[in-house]
């Protein structure tokens, strides 16, 4: 009885006035409470939840997908590096070949020219012994007639 006067007493100096009132109103709270619950937080919370498992399940697409692409793109170097080796060798074989051409061309054309520069030699120095020969036959007749011009008189 002492604890039902103190608490009284307690109540009574209290700034809030615990009555009836506080009851009824705890009530409502707790049927607002659960009938908010069911048809506000629990469809939010749901909504929240597959709009979080919606973003998961795209981020872990993205991953998937970021993945294969690595993995594709890696292939796809891996054959851009053989490609550019093999264009590499047959780019320095085609240039081999054009050199060794050049060099058999070249060649060729030095021999050609070569036996062109003999014979023309030889057919210059066999007009020169024949220009030679006629000279030194023609030379006792030529020296008479220039004499014979330079006195004016028939020389013997």
């Amino acid at each position: 009885m002492a604890l039902f006067t103190a608490l009284s007493a307690v109540l009574s100096e209290a700034i809030i006035d615990l009555d009836g009132t506080f009851l009824i109103q705890l009530a409502i709270f707790i049927v607002l409470f659960f009938v908010l619950r069911s048809l506000v937080f629990k469809p939010m919370i749901a909504l929240f939840a597959a709009r979080e498992a919606a973003i998961d399940g795209a981020r872990d697409e993205a991953k998937k997908m970021e993945a294969e692409a690595r993995h594709s793109t890696g292939g796809f170097d891996e054959a851009i590096q053989k490609v550019r080796i093999s264009a590499s060798e047959e780019r320095d074989r085609l240039r081999n070949d054009g050199l060794k051409l050049e060099r058999t061309l070249l060649e060729s054309v030095r021999v050609e020219t070569q036996k062109t520069m003999d014979s023309a030699k030889t057919t210059l120095e066999g007009e020169a012994r024949i220009v030679r020969n006629k000279m030194t036959t023609d030379t006792p007749a030529l020296a008479k007639q220039i004499a014979s011009k330079l006195l004016g008189r028939e020389v013997a």
